[in-house]
């Protein structure tokens, strides 16, 4: 008789329409939504109209919980949005069960995203107990991205903002930009759902296979030890990209209703930083051939990334070749926080591209971006010396 082990229930695999977890997809796809970044051109015009203080409360919320933005998951999730009775949960109902948390449980969920932060990272750092700015700035800065360090401890240290201003987010988001888009595309969602609750029928791996054109990663086989059940949600505005979430004990698996309604799955490759929360992407950097002259936000991005002597020295650096962030941060000899924030703006400016390889993320210039910059401003100067009459070399 063979070796006597504990068993452990099959795993579930199984599809679901959940309008709070499309939330969660939706905010990180328009917080990414950025010129060059290949996303559905609805997410980046999405953004570009949102009302100022909206786009300041994304990147804020979204920016200081690392790239994976943590975060903005946590309330989402304590939601428990897969329990039977909230399967068709309206946002209505997300919110007036977040509006009753106290604002404690919203320090509570920046505590847990930080700490999935420092876990990445393997830094051992907890959570500060009470309220000593020294130590929170520690603990909050390897998670900054695109937010501003002293606004998030400001609001660390006051819950009761923190809480207001992150269902203000979920509130605004739906009220100004997805409310009406998520009626018109319900329906094809609901078909995409129910292809996909078919193919989960087959198991995780044939039904990973189907829906995104992937075979199962081993970072995700890999955790899901952790996890009881796979979910499968589709989002309308993935495009070309997927991505999923490891939350025990669930995997949430968000992938590209259009391309399964249209049959079009195609191959990608596995971003991951080894702790089963990745992202999917195609290979390559869509969009970049043949930008030509820029306009409007477009311009104004870009400068603005440019206006600054540290970005540029960045860019300098990754003249030379990509470099990873750490080598960057050596070079240049100032924070590391401070470096992802140039990084971020950067890119989303599409003036670097990032490619991962072996779990480390690489920085280059994208030349085609960077010449069409060059390119508008030139064009520029060439007509009003036209107009002037006095002509300019080409």
């Amino acid at each position: 008789m063979g070796e006597l082990i504990v068993g452990r229930p099959a795993l579930q695999v199984r599809a679901a329409v959940s309008l709070p977890l499309d939330m969660v997809s939706v905010m990180s796809l328009l917080y990414r939504a950025v010129p060059g970044s290949g996303l559905d051109p609805w997410l980046i015009s999405t953004r570009r109209g949102l009302p100022g203080h909206l786009q300041h409360d994304l990147d804020l919320l979204h920016g200081f919980s690392g790239r994976l933005l943590y975060y903005m998951e946590e309330p989402i999730m304590r939601f428990e949005p897969l329990r039977e009775d909230r399967l068709d949960a309206t946002i209505d109902d997300l919110l007036d069960y977040l509006g009753s948390l106290p604002a404690s449980a919203y320090r509570e969920m920046v505590e847990r995203a930080l700490g999935r932060v420092h876990q990445d990272l393997g830094t051992g750092l907890a959570a500060p107990a009470g309220n000593d700015e020294i130590e929170w700035r520690r603990f909050i800065e390897p998670g900054i991205t695109t937010a501003n360090g002293d606004e998030v401890l400001h609001l660390v240290l006051d819950s009761e903002l923190l809480k207001s201003r992150t269902l203000r987010l979920i509130r605004g988001i739906w009220d100004h930009a997805y409310e009406a888009e998520y009626a018109r595309n319900r329906d094809r969602m609901i078909e995409a759902g129910r292809i996909a609750q078919a193919a989960s029928a087959k198991g995780l791996t044939t039904a990973f296979g189907e829906l995104t054109g992937n075979r199962v990663p081993s970072t995700l086989a890999a955790g899901l030890g952790k996890a009881a059940r796979v979910t499968f949600v589709p989002s309308m505005h993935l495009g070309s990209f997927m991505s999923f979430v490891l939350y025990p004990p669930d995997v949430i698996i968000f992938f590209s209703a259009e391309n399964v309604l249209r049959g079009d799955i195609a191959p990608v490759e596995v971003e991951s930083n080894g702790n089963g929360h990745h992202r999917l992407e195609l290979s390559g950097r869509p969009g970049v051939a043949g930008e030509g002259v820029l306009e409007g936000a477009d311009l104004l991005d870009a400068l603005r990334a440019l206006s600054d002597a540290n970005r540029l020295r960045i860019l300098d650096l990754l003249g030379s070749g990509e470099l990873y962030a750490n080598e960057i941060v050596g070079r240049l000899g100032i924070a590391q926080s401070a470096v992802s924030r140039h990084l971020s703006q950067l890119e989303r400016a599409g003036l670097v591209a990032v490619n991962p390889r072996g779990g480390m993320k690489y920085y280059a210039i994208d030349a085609n971006r960077l010449a069409a910059v060059a390119d508008t401003l030139k064009s520029r100067a060439v007509h009003a010396a036209a107009t002037a009459g006095t002509g300019v070399a080409r």
